[in-house]
């Protein structure tokens, strides 16, 4: 231990002798450190901390899967079903997320529904806070409706006044008693959820087999896997599609745990940003291991002595990595500095909260990931110098004030760490450069339509207020009226779904006068109903036949507007106007009086679907979304469209009301924070690299000013100072680029899932990189090299 002390306070002496080092070393360590301490607090909050629940590792989702493959709901009588022959779980509950109108608590407003099952809170082991939960008699249809409310709704709205449990309270037009109020911080994973109630006081709700619309979540049993949860499940849907081939033939079912489902969409993304930090600390690293290879040099004399006084090679390479690992430790201590800072400016700059809704800190888990790497790092940048420099030549060492034996192996090593800065340093270059193009790309995609000036706002009718079809559309058509009279607005029109708002359905379709497709192989397509300024307003461009005009009424033969996908796809080389489709689950056919143009309707890198617009006067529903083409600045007509709402029904909430671009902007926004981080990451990794390249190529020079003296009194030019000086330096970086391109081409690979309209080996990108760094790397060796051309022959002759 006395050894050790010893060690730590030399270490110490020797750091503070020589403060530039020692501050440039800290500097490079702490951004390093503070980097990958950052990166990972979100890596431990979102993908290795489990949820905030009760046994949380035993909670799992679950679906059932078609023969299309893609992820599907499920029913009621089939839930019923898995529930009573199932053994490896403990409850099911079911969730539908839908926004509710609450009124006559002051101005009406839309808040964030669930409708579930009472065993709801129970599988997540969320006791309430005041009152109590939903209770399994409220389970079944007629019973009485009941609320329960998020804490914050109840702070935010009521003011946590404690005498509401066992008030009413108006959602959706109808009279809810307030039963409890879920405990402070409890946050559905999937939805910020502000009330839940019964699910089958969800408007929707149906109990066909068909009726597939329950997000079905489970506790498994004590002990019971989710291997054994899988195969059980899928075993139970084999006997339903046996049993009830009509509608479940072709499916099965799918069970992952719930903390999978909810950090599927970013884990990707999390590693890649993780493994992109990693980088940065192995420049790090690099550039202090050069740092030291150059002042071991000057350490010779020092080293030789101790060797020539008895120290073992062994005491004098524990001594020296003494030093980097102090060194590294003072470097995590600031790396955490850097990681409070970097941490806000993270989240400041996050398009959302992570899922889950976990906040990332720097807990003992971080904390000890911290001075994890502190330590590898101390021991990886100076194990390698501290071994070449512990066994020097005693005698040359003492007797020789120039270089010594050893030096030539540590120039080598100098250029293999060069080499590997600028390898690793491409590699995100690279990275940065495809999510660069690949975020232009997206960009540069046609919506479809005319995103500016365009003010939305969605709203639904509650039922019991406006039951019959007739009486929905009339309220659509006098909100639209009212709006189109607000000074400032061009045109106004409503829409069920409207793009990018997340809103959207999908409906099957046939053929008349077809063949029947196989069975899980009917076509569908996007569907929404629009009123008849809908295409004027948004101006989507109309290609054949007409819209859609106060002439289609529920009374009139229903007719729809294609989309040019569904009709390219399904009448090639046909007219389609005049053709029918038929919707199986309507039981109605409808004819083609129009072709609109294509318009994304969730992302703008969605491949192209078919798309069917009918008119809501003959597909009447209670949601709308209103949009609004002004000639002014949007936003700024909000309140004036808010009371046009007003004017038609005072008690009816509005919400969301934003701009069609700021949809837009939210839609680009996780591929914006991706690239934004990468381009910084591969930034910093470069000018580390740069200043690896200049560091190393400044020690050559004042290595090699004797040499150059000699040259130049021989009749040296200093245009072959300054190319030998260059092909020393250049040398290193093109291998390095070389080196760097091979492995970017496996490792980019990784990140396919994060780009569109790009390949992961797109040679521009590539090319272009290389042609940067080498540009980067040809001015860290022009300024050496600059300085080496200065150097005047009769001093450096009297140097030796």
């Amino acid at each position: 231990m006395g050894d050790v002390l010893q060690d730590l306070r030399y270490g110490l002496r020797t750091l503070l002798k020589r403060p530039g080092f020692t501050l440039i070393a800290l500097v490079t360590l702490a951004l390093g450190i503070g980097a990958n301490t950052a990166i990972f607090s979100v890596v431990n909050a979102t993908l290795l901390r489990p949820l905030a629940f009760e046994g949380a590792e035993r909670l799992v989702a679950m679906y059932e899967i078609p023969a299309s493959g893609r992820r599907d709901f499920i029913s009621v009588p089939d839930l019923e079903e898995y529930r009573a022959q199932s053994q490896t779980f403990e409850e099911f509950t079911t969730f539908v997320p839908q926004s509710v109108n609450m009124t006559g608590t002051g101005e009406p407003e839309r808040v964030r529904g669930g409708f579930v099952t009472s065993s709801f809170f129970r599988i997540f082991g969320a006791r309430p806070a005041l009152g109590r939960a939903i209770e399994p008699r409220e389970d079944a249809q007629g019973a009485e409706r009941v609320v329960v409310l998020s804490h914050d709704l109840w702070q935010r709205r009521f003011g946590g006044d404690a005498s509401i449990v066992g008030r009413a309270l108006n959602l959706n037009g109808e009279q809810f008693t307030v039963v409890g109020i879920a405990p402070e911080g409890f946050r559905f994973p999937m939805d910020e959820t502000e009330v839940w109630m019964p699910a089958w006081t969800w408007p929707n709700y149906k109990v066909e087999r068909t009726a597939r619309v329950s997000f079905v979540l489970g506790r498994l049993r004590e002990g019971a896997t989710l291997k054994e949860a899988q195969t059980e499940m899928r075993a139970i849907s084999a006997r339903l599609a046996a049993a009830y081939p009509a509608e479940n033939e072709g499916r099965t079912t799918e069970v992952l745990g719930l903390h999978e489902l909810v950090v599927e969409d970013v884990s990707t993304s999390l590693w890649i940003l993780l493994g992109a930090v990693g980088f940065i600390l192995l420049i790090a690293c690099a550039n202090i291991a050069n740092l030291l290879l150059a002042r071991g040099a000057a350490r010779q004399k020092e080293v030789a002595l101790r060797t020539a006084l008895g120290a073992s090679r062994w005491r004098i390479v524990r001594q020296l990595l003494t030093e980097t690992v102090v060194l590294a430790l003072l470097g995590g201590v600031l790396g955490v500095l850097f990681a409070l800072w970097g941490l806000d400016a993270l989240m400041a700059v996050s398009p959302g909260p992570l899922p889950g809704g976990r906040a990332p800190a720097l807990d003992a888990r971080v904390l000890l990931f911290t001075l994890g790497i502190s330590l590898m790092t101390g021991l990886l940048f100076g194990i390698v110098p501290a071994w070449q420099l512990s066994k020097p030549d005693v005698y040359k060492a003492l007797k020789e004030a120039g270089p010594v034996a050893g030096e030539g192996g540590r120039s080598r090593l100098r250029g293999a760490l060069v080499v590997s800065q600028v390898a690793l340093s491409l590699v995100l270059l690279v990275g940065a450069g495809l999510l660069i193009n690949s975020f232009y790309r997206l960009l540069k995609v046609n919506p479809g339509f005319d995103t500016a000036n365009l003010l939305t706002l969605e709203y639904r009718v509650p039922r019991n207020k406006y039951s019959e079809g007739k009486q929905q559309v009339e309220f659509h058509r006098r909100v639209v009226e009212a709006v189109r009279g607000v000074p400032g607005v061009r045109s106004a029109a409503v829409v069920r779904a409207l793009p990018f708002s997340g809103n959207g359905a999908a409906v099957n379709f046939t053929l008349p006068g077809q063949p029947e497709p196989p069975k899980g192989q009917t076509p569908k397509a996007l569907e929404t109903a629009v009123d008849p300024h809908y295409f004027q307003t948004a101006a989507l461009p109309l290609i054949q036949g007409r819209g859609f005009t106060e002439r289609d009424t529920a009374d009139s033969p229903p007719v729809v507007v294609v989309n040019q996908t569904l009709a390219r796809k399904h009448f090639p080389g046909e007219d389609p106007l005049g053709r029918q489709l038929h919707f199986p689950d309507a039981k109605l056919t409808a004819e083609i009086v129009g072709v609109v143009g294509d318009a994304k309707q969730y992302q703008l890198n969605e491949v192209q679907q078919p798309q069917v617009y009918t008119a809501y006067t003959q597909n009447p529903h209670l949601f709308a979304t209103l949009v609004a083409r002004t000639d002014v600045e949007p936003m700024s007509l909000e309140r004036a469209v808010k009371e046009a709402v007003w004017s038609v029904d005072r008690d009816q909430p509005v919400w969301k009301v934003r701009t069609v671009e700021q949809l837009l902007t939210m839609n680009v926004a996780d591929s914006r924070f991706i690239m934004t981080l990468m381009v910084v990451f591969a930034a910093l990794a470069v000018l580390l690299t740069a200043l690896g390249i200049y560091g190393v190529i400044s020690y050559s020079v004042a290595q090699r000013t004797h040499e150059i003296g000699v040259r130049m009194a021989l009749g040296a030019q200093e245009r072959d100072v300054l190319g030998l000086v260059l092909r020393q330096g250049m040398l290193l970086a093109l291998v390095g680029v070389g080196i760097g391109l091979a492995a970017a081409f496996g490792v980019t690979r990784l990140m396919a899932s994060l780009l569109f309209g790009v390949t992961a080996t797109d040679p521009a990108t590539y090319a272009t990189v290389a042609l940067v760094l080498i540009g980067v790397a040809l001015l860290a060796c022009f300024i050496p090299a600059r300085r080496a051309t200065k150097v005047d022959p009769m001093v450096a002759l009297r140097y030796e």
